[in-house]
C-alpha cells in the first residue's frame, strides 16, 4: 500500500484550500480518500484485513480492537464528517456546511499524524 497517493491527496487539498476555499466539496473528498488510505495502510501493514469499503468509522474499528491505534471521540466525528465526502458532497449542493475547507484539512491532517507513522514503521 502506497502512501503516495494519500499524501498527494493532502497535498491536492491543502492547495485548494489556498486557492479556493469554496470547492468544499472536493477539498473533503481529497482529504476523505487520503484518511481512507492512510487507514487502509495502517490495516495492511497491521495484517489486518482491509476492506473494500469507503467508510472511515468502518475502518477504523479493527484498529481500534486490535490496539494498533487508539481513536478518541473526536476522531470518530471528525471520520464521520468526513465520510459525507466519498460520495454524498461530491455533488452540489446549497446546503451550508458546519465547517470550513480548513476545518476539513485540519481533520485529514489529525488523521494524518496518528495513522501515517506507524505505516510507514511496517513499509521500511
Amino acid at each position: 500500500m502506497s502512501l503516495l497517493t494519500a499524501d498527494r491527496d493532502m497535498e491536492a487539498a491543502g492547495v485548494l484550500v489556498l486557492g479556493s476555499p469554496h470547492l468544499y466539496e472536493t477539498i473533503g473528498f481529497h482529504c476523505q480518500q487520503a484518511v481512507e488510505k492512510y487507514l487502509k495502510a495502517v490495516l495492511v501493514a497491521s495484517v489486518l484485513p482491509a476492506p473494500f469499503i469507503h467508510s472511515l468509522v468502518v475502518l477504523m474499528g479493527p484498529l481500534q480492537q486490535a490496539g494498533v491505534v487508539q481513536f478518541n471521540s473526536q476522531d470518530l466525528a471528525n471520520a464521520a464528517t468526513l465520510n459525507e465526502f466519498a460520495v454524498e458532497l461530491r455533488y452540489e449542493t446549497d446546503d451550508a456546511p458546519d465547517y470550513t475547507s480548513a476545518d476539513l484539512l485540519a481533520m485529514a491532517h489529525g488523521f494524518r499524524h496518528k495513522l501515517r507513522p506507524i505505516a510507514q514503521a511496517f513499509l521500511i
